[in-house]
């Protein structure tokens, strides 16, 4: 299968090129009520073709490599090319050969036997229930395994190729007291089956599930409020797109002309690193070929800059920086988050929550959120503490504002650090927001 020699045959007379060839191999197995409910499993390959020439670009994809087919695929993407209006952002990537780039492979994890893999999540609901009798069963948990190869290469010679496996678990788990019912979730990543944080999983989802159990009425006021990890990381990844370079080139980001600016609390501190050792989203390139980095988007409240790729880059003066990413063949690059953190400070949990204090450990209605102006109304429960002990439990109460505001009340930033997948936050201390009973 010569690919190369195929696209060249076809594009003749100028054109420049760029190919991304993908085989994915998942699995995803679901249980409930201590049985498996859902096992799928698939395989896919396919190729995108971009091609370029005078500042212009097509694109097309096929899953059939026979030679006809990817022809046929490069010809629709020169044709388009013909018909695209020029854009100054349209060039190729990176020109450097890579090779054969080394990425985590999880080779024990892929040649676990099916049986054992289906026993395990079966098991993440036994753990649950042997940890608090009020947890009754859970509504669903899965475990879904990722095999990726990626190869890409281009005519003014880019070309690198790698595989490597990801690993989620998700568990949504009923607890049950008095007639009263709650129902909470927790979510996890990792490169390698075996460092899946299960039973870490497990006890936050147990641990928030009982803890908003029999609820008290709430009445209207402004508190200080205690972001749980998971619940800060959620909003921290609902509102990334703010820091991407394809919102600053929409005018969808209220950080457009704010590089340089104070624009959050001195506390603050928000990192991208696609370097991160065991990182979620951790390769030696992004997308395009641009080696990945670490790259500083808030430094103590400072807004720094934005995540770019080539496109992104070009259209506002800056240089990429490693945050071209891919939802598959089938799409074009964009600019996206590596792995997103909060920076964690040295204060602990338990030293957030000697004052009355919400700590809030769910949110829902994140989907809302509007990037663009900051704004948001989400539904939360939680726990009210005071004096390092619960008050009484909160359920199904609104807070609301504006991403902007928030952030600049953060007064005090857990040493708590966990990541959700490729985003990550410690707890943190917000000096007050309205809490809607």
């Amino acid at each position: 299968m010569n690919i190369k020699a195929w696209v060249e045959e076809v594009l003749k007379g100028g054109y420049e090129y760029e190919v991304y060839l993908e085989r994915k191999r998942k699995t995803t197995i679901e249980s409930s009520d201590e049985k498996l409910e859902n096992l799928i499993r698939s395989q896919e390959i396919g190729i995108g073709i971009r091609v370029f020439k005078d500042k212009s670009m097509g694109f097309a994809y096929t899953t059939d490599l026979e030679e006809s087919s990817v022809k046929e695929c490069a010809r629709i993407a020169m044709q388009v090319c013909q018909l695209t209006p020029k854009d100054e952002g349209f060039v190729l990537g990176s020109c450097q050969n890579f090779g054969d780039l080394q990425t985590h492979y999880d080779e024990d994890g892929i040649n676990t036997p099916l049986e054992d893999k289906i026993a395990l999540v079966i098991d993440l609901e036994k753990r649950a229930k042997a940890l608090d009798s009020r947890v009754k069963g859970v509504r669903k948990v899965s475990i879904k395994e990722l095999d990726l190869e990626v190869f890409c290469f281009n005519s003014c010679g880019l070309s690198y190729n790698y595989k490597g496996t990801w690993y989620t678990s998700m568990m949504a788990v009923l607890a049950e007291e008095g007639g009263d019912q709650s129902i909470s979730y927790d979510f996890v990543g990792a490169r390698s089956l075996s460092d899946l944080p299960l039973q870490s999983m497990v006890e936050e989802v147990v641990f928030k599930a009982t803890a908003t159990l029999n609820p008290s009425p709430f009445e209207t006021r402004k508190m200080p409020v205690v972001l749980y990890k998971d619940a800060s990381a959620m909003i921290l990844e609902a509102f990334s797109p703010i820091f991407l370079g394809d919102s600053l080139v929409k005018s969808r980001t209220f950080l457009k002309g704010m590089k340089g600016s104070k624009v959050f609390s001195e506390k603050l501190t928000i990192i991208d690193d696609g370097t991160l050792r065991g990182g979620f989203m951790s390769l030696p390139v992004d997308a395009e070929g641009h080696a990945t980095q670490r790259n500083l988007v808030v430094e103590n409240g400072v807004f720094k800059g934005f995540l770019h790729s080539t496109y992104t880059a070009i259209k506002s003066g800056e240089r990429p920086t490693g945050n071209s990413v891919r939802e598959s063949f089938r799409s074009l690059p964009t600019s996206g988050i590596t792995n997103l953190y909060i920076k964690p400070g040295d204060i602990s949990l338990e030293d957030m929550l000697q004052e009355e204090v919400f700590l809030i450990t769910d949110l829902m209605g994140l989907h809302t959120v509007d990037p663009v102006s900051g704004d948001f109304s989400l539904g939360a429960s939680g726990i009210i503490y005071e004096g390092g002990k619960k008050k009484k439990s909160v359920r199904g109460v609104i807070i609301g504002g504006n991403i902007k505001e928030v952030w600049n009340s953060v007064v005090g930033v857990g040493n708590d650090l966990r990541f959700y997948g490729n985003v990550g936050s410690p707890s943190l201390y917000i000096e007050n927001i309205t809490v809607g009973g």
